[in-house]
């Protein structure tokens, strides 16, 4: 019933931004910065997975994020983003980076500070997380799609000493194509592999291998509004009683652009 409330709960709030969004009445137009672009995203999913692993399965998980990014002028096909991301009270994630276009695709590169409420052990969590962590990435989206739109990112953190290599791609379909006209489909895979080294989070190296895909539906609301709900899966190959194995979870979602 709780998780069921919490889906509910943000559809409605999601319906109603976007129905504003695309009802409002006409008004003064504000004065605004013409290289800077504001994201917001809110969603809750049925499960906490990150990297192959369920965090927890109780209450699901209610996140949302607002990013805000700066084209540079002076440097064509560059810019510079910040973002606040918040999942509930397990986390909080900050993060600053750039980007810059090239004939390959988007290069991308950044920073990012991690805060939670308790420190996870693999021994008795079956994943690690710390109270504080840092980490760095870099990574490159390709601007042609072969059968998907492949990207490959690299994480390192400093604190768990954890780096984490991941694979994707992704495939968007126009709705009324597969025969469901004013939605869209959007399909995501991919394959991660993550290697961290003794630590206070645990007690020797460990290594796994991990894989997923997700299909979201999704329904275009005015001119900057995004809703949808999807169905998410993940498995890894490491071997803690606690998180191994396969999980399914489900997601529903709100992505507005200002």
């Amino acid at each position: 019933m709780k998780h069921s409330f919490h889906a509910l709960a943000l559809a409605v709030f999601s319906m109603g931004i976007a129905q504003a969004q695309s009802a409002a009445p006409a008004a003064p137009a504000p004065v605004a910065i013409p290289d800077l672009a504001a994201r917001a995203s809110f969603s809750w999913s049925s499960k906490n997975v990150a990297r192959g692993k369920v965090r927890s399965s109780d209450d699901g998980l209610l996140q949302s994020q607002v990013t805000l990014e700066y084209s540079v002028p002076t440097f064509q096909g560059v810019s510079a983003y910040a973002s606040a991301y918040s999942a509930d009270n397990f986390e909080r994630t900050y993060t600053i980076g750039a980007r810059t276009d090239s004939s390959v695709g988007t290069y991308d590169i950044g920073y990012q500070h991690s805060t939670a409420t308790s420190v996870a052990t693999l021994s008795g969590n079956g994943f690690i997380q710390a109270l504080s962590d840092q980490e760095f990435y870099v990574g490159l989206v390709a601007n042609k799609d072969v059968a998907l739109r492949p990207s490959v990112y690299l994480y390192h953190s400093t604190e768990l000493k954890q780096t984490n290599l991941v694979i994707s791609g992704r495939k968007d379909f126009v709705g009324g194509e597969v025969g469901i006209p004013g939605f869209d489909i959007s399909t995501k895979v991919y394959a991660g592999s993550v290697n961290s080294s003794a630590s206070t989070y645990q007690a020797t190296d460990n290594a796994y291998l991990y894989a997923g895909a997700s299909v979201d539906v999704t329904r275009t609301i005015g001119s900057g509004a995004v809703i949808g709900a999807g169905v998410h899966y993940a498995y890894n190959t490491d071997g803690q009683a606690k998180t191994s194995g396969s999980t399914t979870w489900y997601k529903v979602f709100a992505n507005f652009r200002f």
